[in-house]
């Protein structure tokens, strides 16, 4: 059965690139669509990217996304391309603050130092991420989340769902690739002063993402995630916990995660 897929990322080959989650980011989305399924993706707009070069088009309803954040009045827009040589379509949340001055290491300095508003700047992009569906006109059946940039969005579904039937709808899927110790979320530094969640505080933001998650996936390359992960305490309902062991390499073999999310999907 068709689906509608979100697909939230912040990489994606050839847009923005500085792990393998870039590469992640776009077989697993075409992989998705090549099953049949409505699939959507989103990246933040990042001030290096190109618009010419990628053919970046305005989106009228997508111009102006209103919402609160911090105690601060925003306002973000959305502008649309297709993944080259695909018809995957690729919406890009630009919101110049946040994301126009980041250079293209992403999450990182010059000095190769994590930047240390990473989990405020990403809290926006998750948040962003769900404000501009009413624009869109287009409610998603599952959001698959890649990755610790997008963890937050299914804590935020689940509390505006309260509020809102069209998010109520809405099942999550979270893939874990990389630990990202060094991301912390604290929710004291953030406003979110119109949006209630349960304090959590100081948590990786990995473990967040997967304590709302209607599924996780914990991916295992390089780097054996799992077996750190696995021992939180938020893996206790290991029903809807799922590992899948990848090779990366210069053809990386991504069935076993289609396989995984789309398994997940039937569960959900």
């Amino acid at each position: 059965m068709t689906k509608k897929l979100f697909y939230i990322t912040s990489e994606m080959d050839p847009f923005a690139s500085v792990s393998s989650l870039s590469d992640l980011s776009v077989k697993v989305p075409l992989g998705l669509q090549d099953k049949g399924n409505d699939v959507r993706c989103l990246m933040p707009k990042y001030g290096f990217i190109s618009e010419r070069k990628y053919i970046l088009r305005e989106v009228i309803r997508l111009k102006e996304i209103l919402f609160d954040f911090d105690d601060v009045d925003y306002a973000c827009s959305a502008k649309s391309a297709f993944l080259p040589k695909s018809r995957l379509q690729v919406y890009f949340l630009e919101q110049e603050d946040i994301f126009g001055e980041l250079n293209n290491l992403l999450y990182k300095a010059k000095n190769g130092r994590f930047l240390s508003d990473n989990d405020k700047r990403f809290a926006f992009y998750c948040l962003a991420a769900i404000k501009m569906l009413p624009n869109l006109f287009w409610y998603p059946n599952v959001i698959i989340c890649s990755a610790w940039t997008s963890a937050l969005i299914p804590m935020l579904v689940k509390t505006l769902a309260k509020n809102d039937k069209n998010l109520s709808k809405i099942k999550t899927v979270y893939i874990a690739s990389s630990l990202n110790g060094d991301v912390i979320f604290d929710p004291s530094n953030l406003g979110f002063k119109k949006e209630t969640f349960s304090p959590l505080k100081s948590l990786n933001l990995n473990q967040i993402g997967c304590m709302y998650a209607d599924k996780t996936i914990i991916v295992n390359g390089a780097e054996k995630v799992s077996s750190k992960l696995m021992k939180l305490k938020v893996f206790k309902d290991a029903k809807n916990c799922s590992v899948v062991d990848l090779d990366y390499g210069e053809n990386t073999d991504y069935s076993p995660l289609l396989e995984a999310i789309e398994l997940g999907i039937k569960k959900i």
